[in-house]
């Protein structure tokens, strides 16, 4: 089965995904920015692909297995990704979309984010910062929080079995301090830059954060989800 993967990053989809699946693999990792997808190691079979998933179809349709003789000419194919249809444009999720309707292929797209932040303590300003930073991901013609119902949407009309999971990240100070603290930089910092008016509000909300995230009381549900398409008889 030939798998291919749409910003692969450093891999790490690979890494979890291909232990689980039960049939020999070859991985095409495709990734408009090369270097990243180089800094890990990788089985030696894995494509590297300088492209955007704009590209998907052409390449779909390219004879990529030419130079693998081992390789049987007949063969599946799906199409994989983590942590990337949000931060698509519409349009490129309809590229990918329409990529593997015209191609009748199986599709798992995993930790799609959805928009919902849900953090304990509460503070009053939580819903105003998420709301900047959900605005922040639909700039410019992005799919943001969208991204789920438009992908579900588009592969249900053309009768592929969807089925969604919902798959919050649950995360405490036990999901390691760095970790967590830079997640919440990350998001206000698009938040800010969406609103600057918020940036004083941000800067103080972000300080009572990571005490609480240093004390060990904050406990903080990222809403995600994971989509898996079936063309239809699978």
């Amino acid at each position: 089965v030939e798998i291919f993967d749409l910003g692969a990053g450093t891999g790490a989809n690979q890494r979890w995904l291909a232990p689980r699946l039960p049939f020999r693999q070859r991985w095409l990792h495709l990734d408009h920015n090369p270097v990243i997808t180089r800094s890990l190691p990788l089985p030696a079979e894995t494509v590297i692909i300088d492209a955007s998933v704009e590209t998907l179809a052409q390449l779909m349709q390219a004879e990529l297995v030419e130079a693998h003789p081992s390789t049987s000419s007949r063969r599946s194919r799906v199409v994989t990704c983590s942590a990337l249809l949000d931060v698509l444009t519409t349009e490129q999720v309809e590229a990918v979309c329409r990529a593997v309707i015209d191609n009748r292929v199986p599709a798992f797209f995993s930790l799609t984010v959805t928009g919902g932040l849900r953090l304990s303590p509460t503070d009053p300003h939580d819903q105003l910062l998420l709301a900047a930073f959900n605005d922040h991901q639909r700039r410019a013609g992005g799919a943001g929080p969208e991204a789920t119902s438009l992908t579900v949407n588009l592969l249900r009309a053309a009768e592929f079995a969807v089925t969604t999971e919902k798959t919050p990240w649950r995360l405490t100070a036990e999901s390691g301090i760095a970790f967590v603290d830079q997640m919440l930089e990350e998001r206000l910092a698009a938040a800010v830059a969406q609103d600057p008016a918020l940036a004083g509000t941000a800067a103080a909300w972000l300080e009572l954060r990571r005490a609480q995230l240093i004390a060990g009381l904050l406990q903080i549900e990222l809403d995600h989800c994971d989509i898996l398409a079936l063309p239809g008889g699978l």
